[in-house]
């Protein structure tokens, strides 16, 4: 047999498969984080002070999101007494259900502050990723 000297043809395949193998996980990860985060609204299209209702892509329930000079956050919709949709009252700065008279405080982690319901309305994860609010 005759042995040739330096690298082999199936050794330098066997490399080539290996560093192509070792790529796509980087790849698939990326395109997964990418997936993860969902556009709500251009920034520029809500005011500081401003609302935007709207349906969140992971859940499909509605919600509402809030733009302070802190930042951005959002609540789902749901009254957590049974069910009801709420409506943010912009004048009285609260989320009202219109069924049984629940009230939520949007600034204060819309926890409640009148009628039945004992529990705050369900946080919606949002940032701010370059020139939008997205869901996370």
């Amino acid at each position: 047999m005759n042995k040739r000297e330096g690298i082999s043809r199936r050794a330098t395949l066997r490399g080539a498969m290996l560093v192509a193998i070792s790529s796509i996980p980087t790849k698939f990860s990326k395109q997964a984080a990418d997936a993860a985060t969902t556009n709500v609204i251009k920034l520029s299209k809500l005011p500081v002070g401003g609302t935007y209702s709207f349906t969140t892509v992971k859940q499909g329930i509605p919600a509402i999101l809030f733009r302070t000079k802190a930042g951005v956050f959002a609540y789902s919709m749901i009254c957590t007494h049974q069910g009801c949709t709420v409506a943010y009252n912009k004048s009285a700065k609260k989320l009202q259900c219109p069924c049984h008279g629940a009230q939520f405080d949007p600034l204060k982690g819309a926890m409640p502050i009148k009628g039945p319901a004992e529990t705050p309305l369900a946080s919606i994860k949002v940032a701010i990723k370059g020139a939008w609010v997205v869901e996370s």
